[in-house]
């Protein structure tokens, strides 16, 4: 699922982005979600509020206020890193400190479609490989671990247990929500707990075994399922070593 916000005053804008963006994921096959957001103000709120967006086209010439005001504040105020910001602008000139908000690129007014499929096509491959991490906002802070690293996710009520090899931590979520962007090497054995098969030393009849110690009861609900993934991995490893 590739994320995406458009922020642009023009709601002429708005809606023909929108349109060229869905027209390219059903030729691509690719799952997008896009919100569009007329003022600065109501993306900033919404990345308060919500998790950080995979890609962000930002008009420089908002209303209210400027897209690099915008861009400035994501990064430094919201500290997300990770959200791809595509600037857009009818200008051709950029002002220096539009580097500072780190771009991804720069998109000229009218949009060439072909352009926008570019940074789609950019996007999906940068994520490919950031898709190795687990991404999470702890305050106002986003962090990001490798997966590899992860040996496991505990839940309680809406807050999130992260055990990794080095450090435990804390954030607020739903298994259901972090369950989206884990690979189907996460298995849960049950509801209480999401393990990395990578970390699991053995399983017995009842109970998983994983490296750092930890002892986790496997429900009977979740048994066939974790038995499936075991056969799967197994039989990956075995084509792996032909």
């Amino acid at each position: 699922m590739l994320r995406i916000a458009i922020c642009d005053d023009d709601k002429y804008i708005c809606g023909k982005l929108e349109e060229l963006i869905a027209e390219f994921a059903i030729v691509s096959i690719v799952k997008v979600d896009v919100e569009s957001f007329y003022r600065g103000e109501d993306l900033i709120h919404f990345i308060q509020h919500n998790h950080p967006f995979d890609l962000i086209f930002l008009d420089i010439e908002l209303g209210t206020t400027t897209g690099v005001e915008v861009g400035s504040k994501i990064r430094n105020e919201l500290n997300d890193h990770i959200s791809k910001i595509v600037f857009v602008s009818s200008t051709t000139g950029y002002d220096r400190q539009l580097f500072t908000v780190q771009p991804f690129g720069f998109l000229e007014k009218p949009v060439n479609s072909n352009e926008l499929i570019r940074y789609l096509k950019l996007a999906i491959q940068v994520l490919r490989l950031e898709n190795q991490y687990f991404t999470y906002k702890v305050g106002t802070e986003f962090k990001k671990v490798t997966l590899n690293d992860i040996v496991y996710f505990e839940s309680s009520l809406r807050k999130i247990k992260i055990v990794t090899l080095t450090s435990v931590d804390f954030f607020h979520s739903t298994f259901s929500e972090i369950t989206q962007k884990l690979p189907h090497t996460f298995v849960s054995p049950h509801g209480s707990f999401v393990v990395n098969y990578a970390h699991i030393k053995r399983i017995s009849k009842d109970k998983i075994y994983m490296t750092d110690g930890t002892v986790i009861a496997i429900s009977q609900r979740n048994m066939k399922h974790l038995r499936n993934l075991q056969i799967q991995m197994t039989k990956e490893k075995m084509d792996a070593s032909l």
